[in-house]
């Protein structure tokens, strides 16, 4: 009896680290926009709360891109991809979390946007999270509202022709809908000129394309 009471415990407590380590479509993708002048302590600050979700023994993966070209230059990006709908329920200690960004990042810098997107595999080249590359171009397309089928189908009958990583994520909430986002990581700026990739001409109705650097000190891998 007592083997069997110590494998239900080990059983229990197992079950919610399974929960959020098996893979899903949904990821969140954020943005903090440093105060003036104050990005390096922006930063150090950042890399003091990744440390919290170390020592919480946080089982999310939390990518960190700076803004390198576009009209929010400077903004950091933050997000975390392969979730399922259960393991967003369970994120690592909320309340402290909240805690620890209060003393560490919102003195330096404002939260300006989060949203929650679904990967879009039929319409995409790799997996729903993207690789560690140097470089990665962010692509947030906004379509007239009701041609979301169309807009969807276009991309899928131009799938077979991608040559690189490309991953396609439609928002479920955080922002004015319809709206997509597409990511292409790739090694260097070179990559990113010298493979321009279109998008269907009709059916948007607002695109903007930015070039993301990764900071790898602004990443956390569990």
């Amino acid at each position: 009896m007592k083997r069997r009471l110590i494998v239900s415990i080990l059983l229990a407590l197992a079950m919610p680290l399974v929960a959020q380590t098996t893979k899903g479509p949904y990821a969140r993708i954020a943005f903090l926009r440093p105060h003036d002048g104050d990005t390096v302590d922006f930063e150090a600050g950042y890399i003091r709360h990744l440390e919290f979700h170390r020592q919480a023994k946080d089982t999310w993966t939390w990518f960190g891109w700076i803004i390198w070209a576009g009209d929010r230059q400077r903004w950091f990006v933050y997000a975390t991809f392969g979730h399922t709908a259960e393991s967003l329920d369970h994120p690592v200690q909320p309340a402290e979390d909240e805690r620890d960004n209060i003393a560490n990042v919102t003195p330096h810098a404002q939260f300006v946007g989060n949203a929650l997107y679904e990967f879009l595999p039929a319409l995409s080249q790799g997996t729903g999270e993207p690789s560690s590359t140097p470089r990665v171009e962010l692509t947030t397309v906004e379509v007239t509202a009701g041609s979301e089928k169309a807009f969807e189908a276009a991309l899928a009958s131009e799938q077979s022709k991608l040559q690189g990583e490309t991953l396609w994520y439609r928002m479920i909430a955080g922002g004015s809908a319809p709206r997509y986002v597409r990511l292409r990581p790739r090694p260097n700026l070179a990559a990113l000129l010298n493979e321009r990739s279109t998008l269907p001409d009709q059916r948007i109705a607002k695109a903007t394309i930015e070039i993301l650097i990764l900071r790898p000190t602004m990443v956390y891998r569990p």
